[in-house]
């Protein structure tokens, strides 16, 4: 039998991981992810390299290892994504990040499962509010 969840399994209101996700925010990897998103703005000013500040799409980054125990099966596609950014994240953060079901449906014969992340940096100041919308894989196999 495979290691995916089905999902009649997962409910409204069920979060994961266990123990909310952490993620340590360093110099480096803010470095690396302006060289990818150059034209990444903060409050709609770029951001210059004298910025302390992370990119705020590193998100998609730190809320990966709250998504990693929901364990999808192969086939799901990414259907949608936002983010709300409250609070700056800079080099030194340590992120903490929960994943909660907060709706399933099906429509047109597939099951979609939307999911909200909250992260909070380790003074306990919420930095952003997620969601995501996906289709779940096939887990009949």
């Amino acid at each position: 039998m495979a290691n995916w969840r089905k999902y009649d399994d997962l409910h409204i209101g069920q979060t994961f991981p266990d123990e909310p996700a952490v993620y340590a925010v360093d110099a480096a990897t803010i470095l690396k992810f302006r060289s990818i998103c150059a034209d990444a703005l903060i409050d709609g000013t770029p951001m210059d390299a004298a910025v302390e500040s992370a990119p705020p799409m590193l998100a998609a980054a730190y809320i990966r290892p709250s998504q990693a125990p929901l364990r999808s099966p192969p086939g799901g596609v990414h259907a949608k994504q936002s983010f709300r950014f409250l609070h700056p994240v800079r080099a030194g953060d340590v992120l903490s990040t929960r994943l909660e079901i907060i709706e399933k449906y099906e429509r047109k014969g597939r099951c979609y499962l939307v999911c909200e992340t909250r992260s909070t940096n380790q003074d306990g100041a919420q930095v952003t509010v997620g969601r995501i919308v996906s289709i779940w894989g096939n887990d009949n196999e």
